[in-house]
């Protein structure tokens, strides 16, 4: 059984030869914005690295993702975050 990992679904987004990444979008664990969430447009100079995604000179650690969105719609989420 295969786990879907934040990383692979980032990958498979990345390295689709059909994904437009200005689709998609993620929702990330802010303690400084209001409402606790910020949401970052994947696009840009992108490395999916061990543990991080580095979006030009931000750096973002897998745990803070919570979600990722394709055109506003959630495609991947942690159970603890968001419901259905």
């Amino acid at each position: 059984m295969r786990v879907n990992t934040i990383r692979n679904e980032l990958n498979k987004i990345y390295w689709s030869r059909n994904s437009e990444l200005s689709r998609y979008s993620i929702l990330v664990i802010d303690r400084l914005c209001e409402g606790g969430l910020r949401e970052y447009r994947l696009e840009g100079n992108i490395k999916i690295l061990n543990g991080v995604l580095v979006m030009d000179d931000t750096v973002i650690p897998f745990h803070r993702i919570v979600a990722i969105l394709r055109d506003g719609e959630v495609i991947w989420r942690r159970n603890a975050y968001l419901k259905k």
